[in-house]
């Protein structure tokens, strides 16, 4: 009969998880933060075969994923057909949708002039139709939870602060009807780029399926300290799902200048750079957070891919998380 152990590194093994391969201590290391936190992690970090990146995230002892790309598409366009595979996949391999990714309101708001020409995904006039079709695939897919964002970011942002507040209410509206809940995410090209300015978008609408998608990072690249600054700014109860990575700047005294992600700043892996997962997993669990969280990894290293970053990342992320609750 084959020992536990040998068992375990095996069964390690093939799932192609090096950290786990190490044996029972790493192993042991997993279990507590995937016990005390829903952790998932965007898919398309891994693959954008969704079997595959499902496969890899199992390998973890992961059960949560986050829905962006698949197949080469968003997955807001996927087919009923496409649809149907992603939901067979996930009761095979015994995961549950954290949250579906979606492009709502990443277009100008029109009348206003965005700082960069960013292209928009869709634009203004077709916002509801996405909300609909994202709102379709959340109920498909087992999720109550869709993320969209504030617009693209204007010179002063908070001069149109009435008018995003007045949109993101018609949204939540329609998405209440439907039993979704909106989240917004703190997103650098975007109106709402930092934890204060997320904070201020949701007192001014109070709706209550209302809530945030925190980038735990992206308020270096406005000047922000993300955490303690931007978390000890949001309201807990309307904080409903993470993103987490590493980020370096060249200071944080420069980053605070910063006008774009290209001057001062860049994602690192989760367990490296200046944003502070250690001390923000151990408020997260003071605080008794009960929402979902994800690895976001979209930085580059030379030599390594995609898939191979990703890995490096979430590796780094479980031993913080590990870390924290010691």
């Amino acid at each position: 009969m084959m020992r536990r152990r040998d068992f375990l590194k095996k069964a390690a093994i093939l799932s192609g998880s090096p950290w786990l391969a190490g044996g029972l201590t790493s192993l042991a290391q997993a279990a507590a933060p995937l016990r005390r936190f829903k952790l998932g992690a965007i898919s398309d970090g891994f693959s954008q075969d969704f079997e595959e990146a499902l496969r890899v995230m199992k390998g973890y002892g992961l059960s949560w994923v986050e829905i962006r790309k698949v197949w080469g598409i968003y997955n807001t366009e996927a087919s009923p057909g496409q649809v149907q595979r992603l939901k067979d996949l996930l009761r095979k391999l015994d995961f549950k949708v954290s949250i579906l990714d979606t492009a709502l309101y990443k277009c100008a708001l029109p009348g206003t002039k965005p700082l960069v020409g960013e292209k928009d995904p869709y634009p203004y006039s077709a916002q509801m139709d996405l909300l609909k079709r994202a709102m379709e695939r959340a109920h498909a897919l087992g999720t109550d939870k869709l993320r969209g964002f504030t617009f693209w970011r204007v010179a002063e942002p908070e001069k149109v602060s009435p008018r995003i507040a007045e949109e993101l209410g018609k949204a939540a509206e329609v998405a209440r009807a439907a039993g979704i809940r909106l989240l917004l995410e703190d997103e650098g090209s975007c109106n709402v780029g930092t934890g204060h300015e997320l904070a201020r978008i949701l007192k001014m609408v109070p709706a209550p399926n209302l809530g945030a998608n925190w980038d735990v990072g992206n308020g270096y690249w406005h000047g922000e300290v993300p955490f303690p600054d931007g978390y000890q700014a949001l309201d807990k109860q309307r904080l409903w799902h993470l993103h987490v990575k590493g980020v370096q700047c060249e200071t944080v005294e420069t980053a605070r200048r910063a006008v774009s992600a290209s001057q001062t700043c860049h994602e690192t892996s989760a367990d490296e750079g200046q944003t502070d997962l250690l001390g923000h997993f151990r408020a997260l669990a003071r605080d008794g957070y009960q929402g979902t969280i994800s690895l976001e990894c979209e930085f580059q290293a030379p030599g390594l891919t995609h898939l191979q970053t990703t890995r490096r990342s979430l590796e780094g992320l479980l031993k913080v998380m590990a870390a924290a609750l010691k």
